[in-house]
């Protein structure tokens, strides 16, 4: 959305939040190592709650005590496009007293709802490995055609290997995803889908087709002003790039139009499409500042209503997400951090936030909407709003 507005691994008791409610004292950390487990024993904050909490439920009381620490970011300088650099010594205070305030107030970035007090914990499940280290590494380039302002989703092809799609999340040319090449992130192009329509885009990701093929997923999910009755996603075949042509226009046809619907007729915003490579399942995930809840459902895809699957214990703006191609892992990113959860792939999508959740390297970027996996899992990649954004990369370590 656009300005303003493994086997045996030993339990952990629980694990933290992408945010805490308050803010600890001591500088924002830069490092990246897996988080510790969190102890439940008793305190005068009785214990760390699970990461994800079912949504009927809720307290009308407020907690005062801590949720734990302001997440790892990797602060890096925007005026350096060509390479993710971590902040030198001399600025880090600065950064960390803003990034400080961006965790504990609500004037950085929209808030779309002042949120619900939080429901009462679930049981935890059992954990899967330990946290994967990733580390940024130096940027492919820019993204330089001018009709790309606003990039809300990002998708790593499958069928054309180095190759990743975008999208705006309101576009002037119509319904569009635009192609470009890692190596320099060139433009390779544009495909307009076919009698689809443009409300709201916010996110997009490969998944498997009616064919049996790849799948692009288009996710008209956004809802700033919560009045939609149904939210739309579209998918389609993934076509054929040729990363020699020119860039040019290309129409894509057989697009399927999947509508939606949330428990009880409710309306939510949200910018996060997750689509399970392996099953085939889908999960909405909302923005809210107030705990942002999860709504999936079950391969075969058909039009219908969504089940509510729980509630992150997220005190942040979600705004974008993945699921790795052989889906054992799962990324969520708000604009100052990000994190992922290991699952079992065999398991439901709506399962996949019951386990720990561990940190992710996020570089600083201007309004960070999207992020997708590697097509090889080796890696991720991130990209912000804005005219010709920078795309950032991160590699496993």
């Amino acid at each position: 959305m656009s300005l303003p507005a493994a086997p045996g691994r030993p339990a952990r008791s629980a694990p933290k939040h992408m945010f805490s409610r308050a803010c600890p004292a001591g500088p924002v950390r830069t490092d990246i190592r897996p988080r510790p487990a969190t102890s439940a024993s008793a305190s005068a904050c009785g214990p760390v709650p699970p990461t994800i909490r079912p949504l009927p439920a809720t307290s009308a009381s407020a907690s005062t005590c801590p949720r734990g620490p302001v997440p790892r970011i990797i602060l890096a300088l925007s005026a350096e496009p060509a390479s993710a650099r971590p902040a030198p010594p001399a600025l880090r205070p600065l950064f960390a007293a803003i990034l400080s305030l961006g965790a504990c107030t609500s004037s950085p970035v929209p808030s779309d709802s002042p949120g619900a007090p939080a429901p009462a914990p679930a049981p935890v499940t059992d954990v899967a490995a330990e946290c994967p280290e990733f580390a940024a590494t130096p940027s492919p380039g820019a993204l330089t055609p001018p009709e790309i302002v606003e990039a809300s989703g990002l998708a790593a092809s499958r069928r054309n290997p180095g190759v990743l799609w975008t999208h705006n999340d309101s576009d002037a040319g119509g319904p569009l995803v635009y192609a470009f090449a890692l190596d320099g992130a060139r433009d390779l192009g544009r495909w307009r889908l076919d009698g689809a329509e443009v409300h709201d885009w916010e996110d997009m990701a490969i998944g498997p087709g009616k064919d049996g093929g790849d799948a692009l997923y288009v996710g008209d999910i956004g809802d700033n002003q919560r009045k939609r009755r149904q939210v739309v996603v579209y998918r389609v075949a993934e076509p054929a790039v040729d990363l020699a042509a020119a860039p040019a226009e290309h129409r894509l046809p057989g697009v399927e139009r999947l509508v939606f619907t949330y428990p009880g007729g409710q309306a939510h915003n949200a910018e996060t499409l997750l689509v399970d490579p392996v099953r085939g399942d889908m999960c909405i995930v909302t923005k809210s500042r107030g705990g942002s809840a999860v709504f999936c459902a079950a391969a075969p895809l058909t039009s219908g209503e969504l089940t509510a699957a729980g509630e992150l214990g997220v005190l942040g703006l979600v705004t974008g997400g993945a699921v790795s191609r052989d889906g054992t892992l799962v990324a969520l990113r708000t604009y100052l951090a990000a994190r992922v959860w290991r699952r079992d792939s065999s398991r439901p999508l709506s399962e996949a936030f019951r386990s720990p959740d561990c940190d992710l390297p996020l570089v600083l970027e201007r309004q960070g909407e999207a992020l997708t996996f590697a097509a090889d899992d080796r890696g991720y990649y991130t990209v912000s709003e804005g005219a010709a954004p920078t795309l950032h990369a991160y590699a496993r370590r």
